[in-house]
């Protein structure tokens, strides 16, 4: 019998921690490209949504988002419905593969408090220093790495 899914309530203006893996663990980006693609296709559903990025980690099986939800509050839905399917589309087509390439539906969790985000961000910062994927370098040489200007978060609203 299948399991039902939990029902989430989106809120407006609210921040969001998203992520998920790959089937089996397995990686889901096999080459640059990939996470170039991954990251474009980002940015032009977040656009499209009117979202706002507040940072991403990409890691080879996995991915993590930080995204402010706008007015709209079935705009984290859609913007990760077309997002997903866009790349799992590419990712097979382009390797080869068929079937789930994420191990299933993208987990969610709503920020809360300046605390909670502050958390996450370290939490996400962490990712490429943990799996020793940046060589003792800093952080900032991780290309799949970002957080917008702290400047440019409405800490108000969080």
């Amino acid at each position: 019998m299948k399991k039902p899914r939990n029902i989430f309530i989106y809120r407006r203006n609210a921040y969001y921690h998203i992520f998920n893996r790959g089937n089996r663990k397995e990686n889901i980006f096999l080459t640059e490209k990939d996470y170039q693609i991954f990251c474009d296709l980002l940015y032009k559903y977040i656009r499209r949504n009117r979202l706002l990025l507040i940072s991403y980690c990409f890691m080879p099986n996995h991915y993590h988002l930080i995204v402010k939800s706008g007015n709209n509050c079935c705009a984290i839905t859609k913007f990760m419905r077309a997002f997903m399917v866009a790349y799992a589309m590419y990712f097979n087509r382009r390797h080869s593969k068929v079937g789930h390439l994420f191990q299933g539906p993208f987990q969610v969790r709503r920020i809360l408090g300046l605390h909670d985000l502050n958390g996450v961000i370290t939490y996400l910062k962490n990712n490429p220093l943990e799996a020793d994927l940046i060589g003792g370098k800093e952080l900032e040489s991780y290309r799949w790495y970002f957080l917008r200007n702290e400047k440019s978060v409405n800490k108000d609203q969080i």
